[in-house]
């Protein structure tokens, strides 16, 4: 049984609590345990306050660089309108000369007898020859340079008088900007103003460093003497192993219900498990825990109306071993179907028996394979 004691200090500075196990007798005081490892560094001091900041130096001289090249000259404007025709004005006919005076009127003539129809004279042409502009301010004329018959008239038609000049056209869109002339020269930089008073402040006090109290160490208990060395055991030898295999070599028919038979042993080991050659049982001689495994081709056997189900069963004693069952439909007469079956099963009771049993009617069975295995005593 362990007892725990707790002692609590009265110190305020230095309280701590100190368990100690107590097992069996108090043995005698042990040396005095090495010394504490040392306490925390106590909190940093709080940082002085910032100096104040120095005066701004003076702003650098800013120079303009020189103006940038005019642009090109944008494009013409449109023409102004067409001033108005001038006016043409045709001088006053001059005044008609008087007229002379009247003779006496003679008396009137016996009317003559009518003449008879002339013949249809030519028909008069009217073509158009040269048309001339005259000089603005002058008359036009038309003359006849051909015949009365075949007049060519030649026009002198005077120009216009020059409009007044139009109306100014829209001013041209302006000319793209002349490239930025270059940057002038940086002026130079003002004095640096004084730098300022970085004041450190004070470095607080370290903080106490705890106390480290080691509890004493309890005695240590006297060791016991070394017990003789016993004899060196005798060498053991492996087990022997336990196993037997068995088949069958040709066809064998088996009826419902009826165990399958294995004509021949494969190999056998050890005689936990025996078997007769042509038998349909395996005898299992010590308690312990079993491994079994039956792999085979069943097809159909007389009789059968399709479609047939077969099953196989691993059976122990009595009992079939629980899912330690093949199951296969077979739908023709030359149908097979290849089984397996395994299980692992505990024997308490011997001699037991084990065995294949087939159900679900008449079967032929071939390369049936059965092998057992002790694998040792049940835990």
């Amino acid at each position: 049984m362990i007892e725990n004691e707790i002692f609590e200090c009265c110190c305020p500075c230095c309280c701590t609590t100190v368990t100690a196990f107590l097992r069996g007798n108090m043995g005698p005081r042990g040396v005095t345990g090495p010394q504490g490892p040392a306490g925390q560094t106590g909190p940093t001091g709080a940082t002085g306050p910032t100096g104040p900041t120095g005066p701004t130096g003076p702003t650098g001289q800013s120079i303009t660089g020189p103006t940038g090249a005019t642009g090109p000259t944008g494009p013409t404007g449109p023409t102004g309108p067409t001033g108005p025709t001038g006016q043409s004005i045709t001088g006053p006919t001059g005044a008609t000369g008087p007229t002379g005076a009247t003779g006496p009127t003679g008396p009137t003539g016996a009317t003559g007898p009518t003449g008879s129809d002339g013949s249809d004279g030519t028909a008069a042409t009217l073509d158009v020859g040269s048309v001339t502009t005259g000089e603005p301010n002058t008359d036009a004329k038309v003359t006849n340079s051909g015949t009365t018959s075949a007049a060519l008239f030649d026009f002198v038609i005077p120009r216009g008088a020059t409009g007044s000049d139009g109306a100014v056209g829209a001013t041209g869109a302006t000319g793209p900007t002349g490239a930025t002339g270059a940057t002038g020269a940086t002026g130079p930089t003002g004095p640096t103003g004084p730098t300022g008073q970085s004041i450190t402040g004070p470095t607080g006090p370290t903080g106490a460093t705890g106390q480290s109290v080691t509890g004493p160490t309890g005695p240590t208990g006297a060791t016991g003497p070394t017990g003789a060395t016993g004899p060196t055991g005798a060498t053991g030898t492996a087990p022997t192993a336990q196993a037997l295999s068995a088949y069958t070599t040709p066809t064998t028919p088996v009826s419902s219900g009826s165990a399958i038979d294995f004509d021949r042993n494969a190999a056998q080991s050890g005689t936990a498990i025996t078997h007769t050659a042509g038998g349909t049982t395996f005898t299992l001689t010590q308690p312990g825990t079993y491994f079994a495994t039956y792999t085979g081709t069943v097809s159909p056997g007389t009789g059968a109306s399709f479609p047939t189900t077969n099953l196989v069963n691993l059976r122990l004693n009595s009992t079939n071993l629980p899912g330690a069952a093949s199951q296969a439909t077979l739908n023709a007469s030359g149908s097979t179907a290849e089984q397996s079956v395994s299980a692992v099963f505990n024997v308490t009771s011997t001699p037991a028996t084990l065995s294949v049993i087939s159900s679900g009617g008449n079967f032929n069975y071939a390369n049936a394979t059965m092998n057992v295995y002790y694998l040792g005593k049940t835990s």
